[in-house]
C-alpha cells in the first residue's frame, strides 16, 4: 500500500442537464438536476482509495450539515481525513450547467473566497497530487522530500510547486503548440519537471518531456454527455499505476480505459 497525500477541493456540485443548449434570452429547460460531491480532492482521492491506496486528503470544508456529510463520506471511502480543515460558515454549491452536446458551464458565488490549504506539521508519503492554486509553505516544502509529485494544470495564478508531472487538457490550450505548454508547466513546477501529459477526450493522450512527444492511444472510448471529474479519475488511476511501477504509457493506457468505464457506469446509474 502506497501513501499518497491528495491537495484538492471538495465541493457540492449541482449538475443541470439542459435540453437545449444555452442562448441569450432563452427560455430553456432541463431534464435532469443532481446534487452530488465533486471536485478534484474528492474524485482523485476516492479513486486512489478505491485502488487500495492509503490517501491523506488536505482539504477544506464549511462545519455545517453539508460539511460534515461531506466528512462521512470521505472516511466511510476510506480516506483519512486528519488534514481537512473544518471552517466556519455555509456550504456553497457550484452549479454546473450541461449542454446536450456536453459543453458546460460553471457558476461560483461572486467574491467566494475559498480558504489556502495548509498544515500545521510536515506531511509526507509515497507521493502527492496537487490539484490547487495557493499552497502555504509548509505543504511546498514537504514536497520537496516527497519522491513522485504530480500537479493539475493550474489555469490561474498559482503557487510554484515542485513537480515531476503536469496533468492538463489539451482543450484548455487551444492553438498552442506542445513545447510552449511545457514551458508554462515548468514555469510552475520547477527543475523536477520531467514529463507533460495532455489529455484530449477520446482522442490520443500526449506524453512530453520537453523533447519528445508520444502519443497513447485510448484503449476504450465512451460517449456520454456528464464527463465531470473524468480528469480527475484518469489522474488517481495514472497515478496508481506510476507507483505500482507501470510505465507512463500503461498507466496511461489504463487510466483512460478505467476511466471510460467509470463514466459509463455513472450514466447508467443515472
Amino acid at each position: 500500500m502506497s501513501t499518497v497525500i491528495v491537495v484538492g477541493h471538495v465541493n457540492y456540485d449541482q449538475v443541470w442537464s439542459l435540453s437545449s443548449p444555452l442562448a441569450s434570452g432563452a427560455r430553456i429547460t432541463y431534464s435532469d438536476r443532481t446534487v452530488r460531491l465533486g471536485g478534484g480532492g474528492f474524485h482523485t482521492g476516492t479513486q486512489l482509495a478505491r485502488l487500495g491506496n492509503d490517501v491523506r486528503l488536505v482539504s477544506n470544508l464549511r462545519d455545517d450539515d453539508h460539511g460534515r456529510a461531506a466528512l462521512a463520506t470521505l472516511q466511510a471511502s476510506g480516506i483519512d481525513v486528519r488534514h481537512v480543515t473544518m471552517h466556519s460558515g455555509e456550504t456553497l454549491f457550484t452549479e454546473i450547467l450541461i449542454e446536450p452536446n456536453g459543453e458546460r458551464t460553471i457558476l461560483n458565488t461572486a467574491g467566494q473566497l475559498r480558504p489556502p490549504f495548509a498544515v500545521p506539521d510536515p506531511i509526507s508519503g509515497d507521493a502527492a497530487y496537487l490539484n490547487a492554486l495557493v499552497l502555504d509553505d509548509g505543504i511546498v516544502a514537504s514536497l520537496e522530500t516527497i519522491p513522485l509529485v504530480i500537479s493539475q494544470f493550474p489555469l490561474r495564478s498559482a503557487s510554484p510547486r515542485p513537480a515531476d508531472i503536469v496533468i492538463g487538457s489539451r482543450a484548455d490550450f487551444p492553438e498552442e503548440d506542445t513545447h510552449r505548454i511545457w514551458e508554462r508547466a515548468a514555469a510552475i513546477a520547477g527543475p523536477r519537471l520531467r514529463t507533460l501529459v495532455l489529455t484530449d477526450g477520446t482522442r490520443p493522450i500526449s506524453l512530453y518531456d520537453g523533447k519528445v512527444l508520444n502519443h497513447v492511444t485510448p484503449l476504450k472510448q465512451v460517449s456520454v454527455q456528464d464527463t465531470i471529474g473524468a480528469g480527475d479519475c484518469f489522474t488517481g488511476i495514472f497515478l496508481h499505476g506510476l507507483l505500482r511501477g507501470l510505465s507512463l504509457k500503461i498507466s496511461a493506457e489504463q487510466a483512460s480505459q478505467q476511466t471510460a468505464e467509470w463514466l459509463s457506469s455513472r450514466s447508467l446509474a443515472g
